[in-house]
């Protein structure tokens, strides 16, 4: 591909060798060290290309080989240049065009946040521009590190943040905590896992640090379940010190959620008459130039607007967007849920509610939802009974002595 620009931009032509000792001819070009690429014979004519600067070289070497060339064709820049010589305005164009775009390129035009799950990039990105990291900004002033550790500092459950430049686009990747149960990513020498929900524990798997609590206890929200501190024993099992560590199980409680959702049997409804009006826009920078619908255009109406940005390459961003933006009419209808249509709604909205809590890990062990109907509202209220994973980091409970420890032991 390198090869064949360096050729565009010195210019070559492609050229057919006649007369009757063709091969002499060559081998005078390989003596000169002038170089002649895709060398064919048509019609037991030599065809063959060679570059601008070569071309200058041939006259001595035809004059002794009693030979000649038909020029074919001309390809290149020089030649484009030459043909359009008279045109000064068209170079003008090319060259504020090529100043353009060097301009453009030293600012960030794109932020692109990856990897975001529980928040939207939009608030991320406010987050950012209050901080001074917004579109337009020179790319000699991003500071990747300091919008990393800002975005760590500023959004807990993002454990990981990754910022780079790419071009005119300032790339950030996060990673979000997905352990639901420690929420709190603090680093301590020593910890202790608490309870962060009332329940049953149905199950503990301990993998550093002492458990407190057993299959069937009760417990409830900030006791104590798994201790960071390890008592240390001699051949007599006599404690004779303590060693602390970072708190480790798994543990799984039996729990339950009040569930509770009412709505009206009336509802209105959007019926779309079909009317509709359609236009585009350019936005450069922030200012959006083209025609807009009214919003009175139509009594009632939804507007849907799709907007992209214009790139030149994969990592070359631009300050231009093109969108476009649809109006649509619309009248509200009242209407009213027949019996069925409430249930189902119920049902619905009761399913996406246990949708949302399987998602995070939690198993539905019963479901006591009770429907209830009025004239004018329906009713859907009970208790889900779950098990889920718990468990809180905090700071371990150390003690200063070892009598502290032998007393706490007694009233255990």
């Amino acid at each position: 591909m390198i090869v064949k620009l360096l050729k565009y931009l010195r210019g070559y032509v492609t050229f057919r060798l006649m007369g009757f000792s063709p091969e002499r001819f060559l081998n005078l070009c390989s003596n000169h060290n002038i170089l002649l690429w895709d060398l064919r014979n048509i019609d037991s004519v030599y065809e063959m290309k060679i570059s601008v600067k070569g071309l200058k070289q041939l006259r001595p070497l035809l004059k002794k080989t009693k030979t000649k060339i038909i020029i074919k064709e001309k390809v290149g820049f020089p030649f484009f240049l030459h043909r359009h010589r008279k045109r000064k305005s068209f170079f003008i164009g090319i060259i504020v065009c090529i100043a353009i775009i060097t301009l453009l390129s030293v600012f960030i035009w794109n932020i692109d946040v990856e990897g975001n799950y529980s928040r939207t990039t939009e608030v991320i990105l406010e987050y950012l521009e209050e901080e001074g990291v917004t579109h337009g900004l020179l790319k000699k002033d991003v500071d990747c590190v300091k919008i990393e550790r800002l975005l760590r500092a500023k959004f807990g459950d993002i454990i990981w943040v990754s910022a780079k430049v790419e071009g005119t686009r300032l790339k950030i990747k996060v990673q979000e905590n997905t352990d639901i149960d420690l929420e709190d990513i603090v680093e301590y020498e020593a910890s202790d896992l608490v309870a962060n929900k009332e329940g049953i524990i149905t199950a503990i798997i301990t993998r550093a640090g002492k458990a407190q609590v057993t299959v069937g206890d009760n417990v409830a929200v900030d006791e104590l379940l798994v201790s960071g501190r390890v008592d240390i024993m001699d051949d007599s099992k006599t404690v004779i010190g303590f060693e602390y560590y970072p708190a480790d199980a798994d543990i799984y409680i039996q729990t339950t959620y009040t569930y509770q959702d009412e709505f009206s049997f009336t509802y209105e409804y959007k019926e779309f008459t079909g009317k509709s009006k359609k236009t585009t826009y350019i936005k450069l920078f922030e200012t959006n130039y083209g025609l807009f619908p009214k919003d009175d255009l139509y009594e009632e109406s939804d507007r849907i607007t799709n907007e992209k940005q214009l790139k030149l390459t994969e990592s070359f961003y631009i300050p231009i967007h093109i969108g476009t933006t649809k109006q649509s009419e619309y009248v509200t209808i009242t209407k009213r849920y027949t019996e069925e249509e409430a249930i189902n709604r119920a049902n619905e909205s009761l399913v996406l509610f246990n949708e949302k809590l399987m998602e995070k890990g939690v198993q539905i062990f019963e479901n006591n939802v009770k429907i209830e109907m009025n004239e004018e509202f329906c009713k859907a209220y009970g208790q889900i009974i779950v098990i889920e994973k718990i468990g809180k980091r905090v700071p371990a409970q150390t003690l200063d002595s070892l009598e502290e420890g032998t007393i706490e032991n007694e009233y255990n």
